[in-house]
């Protein structure tokens, strides 16, 4: 478990697979209800994540993540059929349940507003990013200068190979996050991201820049393929 530091006024901590109750392929703190691991083992482990928050998981939201560019205003704790949520609600712990997608953390400091959204390849490529800062701006009045951005572990181009389908739309869209090694192709999401919330006027971003594929201290779809999902969240402190 980490905090990460991004602003006095927001707490955001990124999970790793440690210091959870979870067995086997899901050893050991999965916090994903969706994957086949034991219920009763994904809610105890939910109890230590919302800890490091000094919440309850009531306090905890999730999504319901469905590869989509569609940002959504939560008031109170539910899980909607989306990949970003954002907020001005002080008791609520945005939460991103990733294994290799990217998760990002949008702050607002001046009108105290938080997004957290998962940027995975589809959703990253439907821009996302430009989705939620507008839902942002819309709701809050955010202007992109007063955003601060982080980017999380996440896969990276050295392990994210796509195929030659997935290449020929990043060759259109983003030749400069496209790699070509040996007749393969490899993909860096972060790069795209960083650009994204560049051509929205956001250039305070704090990344880590651990590979999930790499690191077996994170759950990685790519490399283990039945895995469990560590999470970042954050929470507005004031």
């Amino acid at each position: 478990m980490r905090g990460i530091f991004l602003h006095n006024n927001v707490k955001i901590i990124q999970s790793d697979k440690t210091s959870g109750v979870s067995n086997g392929k899901y050893e050991s703190l999965n916090l994903g209800l969706h994957v086949e691991d034991n219920p009763s083992h994904v809610n105890k482990n939910r109890e230590i994540f919302a800890s490091f928050f000094g919440v309850n998981t009531s306090e905890l939201c999730f999504m319901e993540q469905t590869h989509s560019n569609n940002a959504v205003l939560i008031k109170t704790n539910d899980t909607p059929a989306a990949d970003a949520l954002i907020t001005q609600e002080k008791n609520l712990v945005l939460c991103i349940m990733i294994a290799d997608c990217v998760p990002v953390i949008l702050f607002d400091i001046k009108n105290s507003a938080i997004a957290a959204i998962h940027a995975g390849r589809k959703g990253t490529f439907s821009d996302i990013i430009t989705n939620t800062i507008n839902a942002m701006a819309y709701n809050f009045k955010t202007k992109t200068e007063n955003i601060k951005a982080f980017i999380g572990a996440s896969i990276k181009s050295c392990c994210y190979e796509v195929k030659n389908e997935v290449a020929k739309e990043a060759k259109e869209k983003f030749a400069f996050a496209l790699e070509k090694r040996n007749e393969r192709y490899f993909l860096n999401l972060q790069d795209i991201i960083k650009s994204q919330l560049s051509k929205n006027g956001v250039n305070d971003i704090l990344q880590d820049d651990t590979c999930t594929c790499c690191d077996k201290r994170y759950f990685s779809y790519r490399r283990d393929g039945i895995c469990g999902r560590f999470a970042v969240g954050v929470k507005l402190n004031c």
